[in-house]
């Protein structure tokens, strides 16, 4: 990823050997810029870690929530468009604590002060903390800000 997209596409499956993710994990779109999710396999939702969603805000203060329900048919879509820069964390509902966990980072925000990117919530399973702090180096990476 050199550079963020206006639009971008998150295929949404299980795997033959039944692990669910979203691919890619990071996705990388300017500030207006929209993902679209697209169900590939099993039954699956994306769904922004806000306050608004019973969940702990990984996403940047200010922003609405988003939930696109649970999509079952192959083919189905959910798109949503970004208005405010900064890193945002997503899940899917049923599979979270499997790890299928997935971040958009919208423009060229500074790395500080972001709250997908401050230590993972202590509340959540070990399994969803470790997908957080591997999501948290992508996004570094992509923004160029390494912790040495």
């Amino acid at each position: 990823m050199d550079e963020p997209t206006a639009t971008a596409e998150v295929a949404v499956n299980t795997t033959d050997n039944g692990e669910a993710h979203f691919n890619p994990h990071v996705t990388w779109v300017e500030t207006d810029g929209t993902v679209t999710w697209v169900l590939e396999s099993g039954s699956h939702t994306a769904t922004a870690y806000h306050p608004e969603n019973n969940q702990p805000q990984l996403v940047p203060a200010g922003t609405e929530p988003w939930d696109s329900g649970m999509l079952s048919e192959a083919g189905e879509t959910f798109e949503h468009t970004f208005e405010t820069e900064g890193v945002y964390h997503y899940y899917c509902a049923p599979h979270e604590t499997g790890g299928m966990i997935g971040s958009v980072i919208v423009g060229e925000p500074d790395a500080h002060g972001q709250p997908a990117l401050d230590d993972p919530p202590e509340d959540k399973p070990a399994v969803v903390r470790e997908k957080i702090v591997e999501l948290n180096e992508m996004c570094n990476e992509v923004l160029g800000h390494g912790h040495d």
